[in-house]
């Protein structure tokens, strides 16, 4: 059983099941960031899962100090990359998941990481088709050149979200398959995973953009965890 409730301000929370909740946010909204904080406080829950791996939350965390797996140069490409597709789909990450680790701390609740590792997304982006490449570099080059202007209303990204998906997928189809389909599949496989090893609520927090999907993708998942909580004592009375 799915519902989903919209907040004001730029948020979507949706509950699956007894256990599950996820909260879609525009990234660069701080209204989503104090929602997701709130949200989290108010609900304590046993884990709070994040659209991040861990090398990117380190870098968000020190920004200045971005290497290794999930810094340097590949998280640089990655913030371009995602800021430009965050204009069309409302989804490069911000706040709201440095928020969302302080409240889990806060609460005592468990941060699992549910998106792809950067390095596989960098390394699947490298094949892209040539013409691709091309149209991606040209449009990366008038955001970042715009990027001092800004130029969007936060409080329009998330209407008429299918139709913005929708042209994105059209002058990017391989790019959108790696940066939605894939991500995503591993995304439900996680939380999936998750949910039968746990016993508590849940809280995903993810870009809007991916909150449909993820939504359609786990309705099908149990929320039952795969173990029993309670433990039977059978008794042999000898008779």
């Amino acid at each position: 059983m799915k519902e989903k409730t919209k907040v004001p301000g730029s948020s979507a929370i949706e509950k699956i099941g007894d256990r599950l909740s996820l909260i879609g946010t525009i990234h660069v909204d701080p209204k989503s960031a104090s929602f997701v904080r709130e949200t989290i406080i108010h609900l304590r829950p046993e884990v709070v899962a994040l659209e991040l791996d861990e090398g990117r939350l380190a870098a968000l965390e020190s920004p200045g100090r971005a290497t290794g797996r999930g810094g340097g140069g590949s998280f640089l490409a990655m913030m371009l990359l995602e800021r430009f597709a965050g204009e069309m789909t409302g989804s490069p990450p911000g706040s709201e998941m440095l928020r969302a680790v302080e409240a889990a701390r806060a609460v005592g609740a468990r941060v699992e990481f549910v998106d792809l590792p950067i390095g596989q997304t960098i390394g699947s982006l490298r094949k892209l088709p040539l013409k691709e490449k091309v149209r991606l570099g040209v449009d990366l080059l008038v955001s970042v050149a715009l990027l001092p202007f800004g130029g969007f209303n936060l409080s329009k990204l998330t209407e008429n979200l299918e139709e913005q998906l929708r042209l994105f997928r059209l002058r990017y189809p391989e790019l959108s398959r790696l940066l939605l389909d894939v991500r995503e599949e591993y995304m439900v496989a996680r939380i999936r995973d998750i949910l039968y090893f746990t016993t508590g609520q849940v809280i995903v927090v993810v870009g809007y953009g991916h909150m449909k999907s993820l939504a359609r993708g786990l309705n099908s998942v149990m929320t039952k965890p795969a173990f029993s909580s309670s433990i039977t004592w059978n008794l042999y009375t000898g008779q």
